[in-house]
């Protein structure tokens, strides 16, 4: 059985290894947090164009009330 030295150099072979894999938990990363802000931006549109809507609709009552009824 062989034993492990924690205190030995690691190879190139095992830092590139590492550094790779560090590469690759980074990329999941950043496209885990785009995923989010896409998903905050369409979020936040649709929003805008709920209380849009909202407000057109309410502006729009109010001015019906304010105009004289002509009979």
């Amino acid at each position: 059985m062989k034993l492990l030295n924690p205190f030995r150099t690691p190879s190139h072979e095992e830092e590139i290894a590492r550094e790779l894999d560090q590469a690759k938990r980074g990329l999941r990363e950043a496209q885990t947090g785009r995923d989010y802000a896409n998903a905050m931006v369409l979020y936040h549109e649709t929003r805008i164009e709920r209380l849009r809507a909202q407000l057109e609709m309410m502006t729009a009552e109010s001015t019906d009330k304010k105009e004289p009824r002509q009979a």
